[in-house]
């Protein structure tokens, strides 16, 4: 069912939306769309606010944001990006998806993943017609899968767009726009110490606020290196820091006109009203800690800065 559109057109019949089919799959009666147009994919190295960018970027009137909000079946490991540079196999990701993405359990309790999108037979139908038409046809059949996953019961203007805040987006850049070579990765970056502090703070990733440093490091190169090998021009660097407190207009302004947006008064009243300081918890970290410890996060800090000037990786 992947392919150019009069293949599907032909398999399947108008479903009164545009740019979709509606085909049946297994049995199962799915609506299929086309490839998405110039998807917004923004990352980081996790707690380095890629959710309040990708909220930002979501209130634009030509935007919407994915729900969940947090995809990850297309940059995390073992997801679409990795079976199409070959690093997993489609199986892999069919895998994945039922054991990792499907449904999900946050820290808070609450269930998110993609069952918000479609249900357990529709997802089966959909992965095994992608598995079926992957070694005949990877792109577009990974492109598709991921419009008509993302895009499913959402009425969306076919020449909208929508924006995805999965924090591998960084880390993947390269291979998510070798699948998605119109696309833009905005990569948000945060103080690593107040990363760190943050990591600490919740049930997920390190426990110890010098190992939460140590993995602040290690994504840092790891979307560096992914930057470098993504098209030229594709990948924006976005201080959090900058967009909610020091340097808010110009930030704004440079976010905008990477991702052809024009200025938008809806987006605008969200970020005078949300994108702020308080908000980012800038510097917060210091209340966590005694003197000491303090003293020694600094000290930790200002080596691994300077490990990664000498990598030539940018840094907050």
């Amino acid at each position: 069912m992947y392919g150019h559109p009069d293949r599907l057109s032909s398999a399947g019949s108008d479903s009164g939306w545009p740019g979709s089919w509606l085909v049946r799959l297994g049995g199962v009666s799915v609506v299929i769309r086309a490839a998405p147009n110039n998807p917004i994919f923004v990352g980081g190295t996790g707690r380095s606010g890629t959710t309040i960018a990708g909220r930002l970027i979501g209130h634009h009137r030509d935007v919407g944001s994915t729900n969940p909000r947090e995809l990850r079946f297309i940059a995390s490991a073992g997801g679409l990006a990795d079976a199409y540079a070959r690093l997993c196999t489609p199986e892999t990701v069919a895998h994945n998806v039922f054991a990792h993405w499907f449904e999900r359990v946050k820290p808070s309790g609450a269930v998110s993943g993609l069952h918000r999108r479609v249900t357990k037979d529709e997802m089966r139908a959909l992965l095994d017609d992608y598995i079926a038409q992957f070694a005949h046809d990877p792109f577009a059949a990974s492109r598709q899968f991921a419009e008509t996953v993302t895009s499913s019961r959402v009425r969306r203007n076919p020449e909208g767009r929508w924006v995805d805040t999965t924090p591998a987006n960084a880390r993947a850049a390269d291979r998510v726009l070798a699948l998605f070579p119109e696309g833009r990765v905005v990569h948000m970056m945060r103080d690593g110490r107040d990363v760190a502090a943050s990591f600490v703070s919740k049930p997920f990733g390190p426990d110890e606020v010098f190992a939460g440093l140590t993995e602040w490091r290690d994504r840092m190169v790891e979307a560096h290196e992914a930057e470098q090998r993504a098209p030229q021009g594709r990948v924006m660097r976005v201080d959090l820091e900058q967009l909610a407190a020091t340097r808010r207009s110009e930030a704004l302004g440079e976010l905008l006109d990477f991702l052809g947006l024009k200025d938008d008064q809806r987006m605008r009243d969200w970020f005078d009203e949300t994108v702020v300081a308080t908000q980012a918890h800038v510097g917060r970290w210091r209340k966590d800690y005694d003197d000491d410890t303090a003293r020694r996060i600094d000290e930790r800090y200002a080596e691994i800065l300077t490990e990664l000037d000498a990598l030539g990786v940018p840094h907050p």
